[in-house]
């Protein structure tokens, strides 16, 4: 029987106005990311996704700074 893995909840936040994001939490962006206000952002797997407010997400690389 193998053991599976439990993974953090991902945390979701909504822009509440427009923001240049270099670094989201202890999570460092490769290069800053322009986001909307309404626009989700969250990350996961070593990457800042942005939903737009047309429905695209967008991938972000970076890493955790911890």
């Amino acid at each position: 029987m193998g053991t599976a893995r439990k993974r953090r909840p991902v945390h979701r936040e909504q822009a509440d106005r427009l923001t240049l994001v270099d670094q989201w939490h202890h999570f460092v962006l490769d290069r800053p990311v322009l986001v909307q206000p309404g626009e989700t952002i969250w990350v996961e797997d070593g990457h800042l996704l942005v939903q737009r407010s047309i429905g695209v997400v967008d991938a972000c690389p970076g890493f955790m700074n911890r």
